[in-house]
């Protein structure tokens, strides 16, 4: 087993007793500075096991003493048998419950169709050759050493890898098809015991039957039990509840990779269930599902999960983010104390020359790092690599830099936000919509996480401490769409209330620093915002856009406190920076990027947490900013500014509204409104009518993410919203002014 550096991959809130099912991970849990001591997304022990499946079965051929021998020579913690039971009721070590695919049946016994195991003896079985298929199939792999090797007994295969694995590899082994076999479980524990095995830490049995692991247990009940599943096996099930039922008699759970979310991980910690994912042979696959806190995982690559184990790796995924026509920051998070290299070139190859970066991942800000690119070309496509350098395994990624100034091409954006919050647990199907559009960039437009909501990362929620608010961060990347989506373009991520706790005021909320700390820890933030925690900034996409990027949440007044001249959310500075941004502005379209909506009353009454004071639920409510608003707003007006685009998510529906603030009867600027991505689903209400907005587009309870496009030679700009499917439910199409 590989001593963990995995506790750097999240934090666990599972203490470890000296039960039974745990001896064999017997081994003081390491604390390191991440570590919360609340989310369940983390192994139940200090160690992974490496399970060999089928052996080593992508080197040799499948359930013979060569793979074995390989899986135990490539370190691994485990070797599994699949058992068949032949005619004459001896168990031996085989995948299917036909002998044609990994012998040579056909050959031998041509009129004995279809080959079932359980009709032919042990005697007959071992005439068989179980490896030669592999040289064939596998001519890159082959060695003449497979030529012959032979269907091994249970007892045989037990005797080899106690030998040749000097008592440390364990034995794992399945039950298959056990409703075919009569006897069988019986016919397990005899061999068992007589091996001098059945007592031993390092035995686990697994089953898809259920009726099979409870029969085994009657039969020898301190043995270790992992119920399998697949898909179908837990679909329409409740998976906390089904969790607790099987805890009854299993020790873990063996789902297929593709079952484990962190929902699965946390009902399976919780009712102190291992967590052993098959069959998991990709190492991107292999560091997404460590970064889920799984207790094992069943490869036919054993040595690739090894060498991930031995050292730290990047284990979170690449983004980039805060592109300008010049420079781009890269991200990366290791697992643990490491030096990162990223490798920078417009060569998807990296065979031209690169740029090469390198920065120090620390327990300090949670093994992240942000590097600054500088001497880019504009209107390139760059993609770089990112690996600890102390390990092989390699994450890529792309972005496009930002068109040079002046110039006028057209652009692509996808935006969204509100991801973690009211039961909604990763993974999120909209990334993967998003990801698929290939945008130029990707607007994060706040809640990107719900740090104060419940989840397998945080299940006693709100985040507190640090480690609180970075393992929610670490649970939303568990998501191989996010991930998919930061790595393929570039990001610009704000934040908004959930990054701390709802409907906060930064200057006179406690956790604001610890929460911003977490949020530029795990975003491409640029030096430039980030400094004395601005977080505001202007980007240009040449001379189509400016994106005004605002920080509604560090400078503002209580939200229970009246409007008037003395409050702000913006804070005088940034009111007169976004000003000046607005004026100096030459570009076709001028997008300002707020967490909070205009118009869509948010917060609570006599605590409204958007701009609007709703006057239309309550006349007398006097909170809200709508005093500071009307400043931009008649800014906007007065100095002719056009083709105003302010861009949110915040409220949970979608919404596209344009304003005529001046009442004459002429556009002044619009809202898009998109969301959620992952969080309660609403409809939308009425509008607070103080700026004069019309709806042109309102649908709720859905899932779904917004799109804007520009098209600066046909002096057009497009929204449309998309449902997590990818499905356009609205369009609209503005023609923008000279």
């Amino acid at each position: 087993m590989k001593k963990s550096l995995i506790a750097g991959l999240a934090c666990l809130s599972l203490s470890v007793t000296a039960a039974a099912p745990y001896a064999v991970f017997a081994h003081p849990i390491q604390n390191m500075a991440t570590e919360n001591g609340q989310s369940t997304l983390r192994p139940l022990t200090p160690d992974v096991a490496v399970i060999a499946h089928r052996g080593a079965s992508a080197y040799g051929p499948e359930h013979t003493l060569a793979a074995y021998k390989q899986a135990m020579t490539m370190k691994a913690d485990y070797v599994e048998f699949d058992l068949q039971m032949t005619k004459d009721g001896q168990l031996i070590a085989m995948h299917d419950e036909t002998l044609s695919r990994t012998t040579n049946a056909k050959e031998i016994y041509p009129d004995r169709a279809p080959w079932r195991v359980k009709d032919f003896t042990l005697e007959e079985i071992s005439r068989l050759d179980a490896g030669s298929w592999f040289n064939k199939a596998y001519p890159d792999k082959a060695k003449t050493e497979y030529v012959g090797q032979h269907v091994p007994t249970l007892e045989e295969a037990i005797e080899f890898v106690k030998q040749h694995g000097n008592g440390k590899v364990g034995l794992y082994m399945e039950t298959k098809a056990p409703n075919v076999y009569p006897g069988m479980e019986e016919k397990v524990i005899e061999i068992l015991k007589k091996t001098n095995v059945l007592n031993d830490e390092k035995l686990f049995l697994e089953s898809f039957s259920e009726e099979s692991l409870r029969k085994l247990r009657t039969l020898a009940p301190n043995v270790k039990l992992i119920q399998l599943y697949t898909g179908s096996m837990l679909a329409g099930k409740d998976v906390y509840q089904e969790m607790k039922r099987i805890s009854e008699y299993a020790a873990g759970v063996g789902p297929s990779k593709e079952l484990v979310v962190p929902k699965l991980m946390e009902a399976a910690h919780q009712n102190k269930l291992l967590v052993h994912p098959w069959t998991v042979n990709a190492q991107e696959d292999m560091v997404s599902l460590l970064s889920l806190g799984v207790d094992g995982e069943f490869t036919n690559n054993p040595d690739q999960l090894d060498d991930l184990l031995k050292k730290p790796f990047i284990s979170h995924g690449v983004a980039s983010g805060d592109i300008t026509d010049s420079s781009a920051i890269l991200w990366a998070r290791t697992n643990g104390d490491a030096g990162v290299q990223f490798e920078i070139s417009t060569d998807s190859n990296f065979k031209s020359k690169s740029i090469v970066k390198t920065s120090h991942a620390d327990e300090e800000h949670d093994y992240t790092v942000n590097v600054e690119v500088n001497g880019l070309k504009p209107d390139t496509t760059y993609y770089y690599r990112a690996h600890a350098v102390s390990s092989k395994y390699t994450v890529n990624g792309s972005f496009k830099t930002a068109p040079e100034e002046n110039s006028l091409k057209p652009m692509t954006m996808v935006w969204g936000g509100d991801t973690g919050g009211q039961g909604e647990i990763p993974p999120y199907k909209s990334f993967k919509a998003m990801s698929a559009l290939n945008p130029d960039f990707f607007l994060f437009s706040g809640d990107t996480i719900y740090a104060d909501n419940k989840t397998p990362a945080v299940p006693n929620p709100p985040s507190e401490t640090v480690e609180d608010f970075w393992a929610k961060y670490k649970e939303n990347r568990t998501d191989a769409g996010l991930r998919s989506l930061l790595q393929k373009t570039g990001t610009f991520a704000i934040w908004d209330d959930h990054e701390v706790i709802n409907d906060f005021s930064g200057p006179s909320q406690p956790l604001t620093p610890t929460g911003l700390r977490a949020f530029k820890n795990y975003w491409p933030i640029s030096e430039e915002r980030s400094q004395s925690d601005k977080l505001y900034h202007k980007y240009s996409w040449g001379n189509t856009m400016d994106m005004i990027i605002l920080n509604n949440r560090g400078y503002r007044s209580p939200n229970t406190q009246a409007d008037g001249p003395d409050k702000t959310m913006l804070g005088e500075e940034q009111l007169k920076w976004l000003e000046q941004q607005l004026l100096e502005s030459d570009a076709k379209v001028k997008l300002i990027a707020t967490s909070v909506p205009i118009s869509v009353p948010t917060g609570k009454t006599n605590s409204r947490d958007g701009w609007a004071n709703a006057d239309q639920i309550n006349p007398n409510d006097p909170t809200g900013y709508e005093t500071e608003f009307k400043k931009i707003s008649d800014f906007i007006i007065e100095r002719g500014i056009k083709n105003v685009f302010f861009v949110t998510t915040d409220v949970h529906f979608a919404e596209v509204i344009k304003y005529d603030a001046n009442k004459d009867g002429k556009t002044d600027y619009n809202e898009l409104i998109s969301g959620p991505i992952g969080a309660v689903k609403i409809n939308p209400g009425t509008l607070d009518p103080t700026f004069g907005p019309e709806k042109l587009y309102a649908e709720g309870n859905f899932f779904n993410f917004g799109v804007f496009k520009v098209d600066p030679a046909n002096k057009q700009a497009t929204v449309e919203i998309q449902d997590e499917n990818g499905k356009t439910h609205f369009t609209h199409t503005f023609q923008l002014e000279d």
